[in-house]
């Protein structure tokens, strides 16, 4: 009795073994999918950490479900609008089935009508912008949209932390961080918040008008800039010795682990809106992704981690439409069933990702979860 237990057991824990791992059979046959991508320029974090979590994914998952390995068309966009309109113009003469992009919303809004031109089906996990999947419809985002993060920051501020005054901080040259900017002022403002000061920090003057602020009623700053910036600004509240809660945007931390090691640890204790969160659960997917992103020094890179779920989405889409149809794709793509995400399940409905949200704390270069709204 005791040996034919045995048995069952072993074979039980054989054949989950070998539920673990891919059994598919190869069939020689590849799916061209174009990457549009900054990998020079000011964007050029994006592109690279994208890639990173693109590539890593591909080694985690190579085929689809019928042996078909999907391959990728990398092209480099150098944050130019020409140049990415040259790159797209590339991918559509050569048929791709569909193309990721990893550009920021600004190269995504300018170029919309180009992208609809070409009837690809476009992938973006960065673009946050609220209107992109409206202007082009041949876009999904992966990505929370503007919208979303606008309204978890105000009701953060505002019903969690209980703070009524707040400053708010944005580069007027950057899209991103002004649109962004403008829409949490207006939404705060509608809650019944105050904002006491609304500054420009692209400028020296911008700088020098910040730090004439006075910090008696300010209890928190909501920042929209890059790390790059945010790393002058926390130099600045360190060096006069103030004490701001600082609420960030999504990326913040990706930013900064590009920064030297010394401004890295000035982010310690920063909020910021995420995808996602270091101290949750971890399956056996995860764990490895973020061994593979670790090599490279960005385990914690959301921008690798949305490029994961949007390889997962892409998956779907291929799996999902057997003849590559790019109608089918589109309409998959725009219109998901749960997709299985590194962090959490996720749909895509009307072309935008539904997903939970975090509000994280960083520390030690880790993001720490404080609230996450489903």
């Amino acid at each position: 009795m005791i040996k034919k237990v045995i048995l069952f057991i072993a074979l039980a824990l054989m054949f989950t073994a070998c539920e673990r791992e891919q059994t598919i059979t190869p069939s020689g046959k590849t799916i061209e999918i174009g990457v549009l991508a900054p990998l020079s320029g000011e964007d050029k974090r994006l592109g690279h950490q994208s890639i990173l979590g693109l590539q890593a994914a591909k080694k985690l998952q190579k085929y689809l479900n019928n042996g078909d390995e999907v391959v990728f068309k990398i092209l480099d966009t150098k944050t130019e609008i020409k140049s990415t309109k040259k790159a797209l113009n590339t991918l559509a003469s050569e048929n791709v089935k569909s193309i990721f992009s990893f550009m920021s919303s600004k190269e995504m809004t300018t170029l919309a009508r180009e992208f609809y031109h070409t009837k690809i089906p476009i992938i973006t996990t960065l673009a946050t912008d609220n209107h992109i999947a409206r202007e082009s419809t041949y876009i999904s985002q992966v990505c929370i949209d503007n919208n979303t993060q606008t309204l978890v920051a105000a009701h953060y501020i505002k019903d969690e932390k209980f703070i009524q005054n707040v400053g708010v901080i944005y580069n007027k040259n950057n899209h991103y961080s002004s649109v962004l900017a403008e829409e949490f002022q207006k939404y705060f403002s509608k809650l019944g918040g105050e904002i006491d000061f609304f500054i420009d920090i692209s400028t020296p003057l911008g700088f020098k008008k910040f730090q004439e602020q006075n910090k008696k009623k300010t209890k928190m700053l909501f920042n929209t800039t890059n790390a790059k910036m945010t790393a002058k600004i926390l130099k600045i509240l360190e060096s006069k010795k103030l004490s701001f809660d600082i609420l960030g945007t999504d990326g913040l931390l990706s930013g900064a682990l590009e920064l030297p090691r010394d401004d890295l640890k000035l982010f310690d204790g920063v909020y910021v809106i995420e995808h996602y969160a270091h101290n949750t659960k971890r399956d056996d997917t995860r764990e490895k992704l973020e061994e593979l992103l670790a090599k490279d020094g960005f385990s914690e890179s959301s921008y690798a981690f949305l490029a994961y779920d949007g390889y997962q989405l892409l998956l779907h889409a291929l799996n999902s439409c057997p003849d590559y149809n790019k109608e089918c794709i589109k309409h998959t793509l725009q219109n998901s069933s749960t997709i299985k995400g590194i962090l959490s399940n996720f749909t895509i409905i009307d072309a935008k990702a539904k997903r939970e949200v975090y509000v994280d704390k960083i520390k030690n270069a880790k993001l720490q979860k404080e609230v996450v709204i489903y």
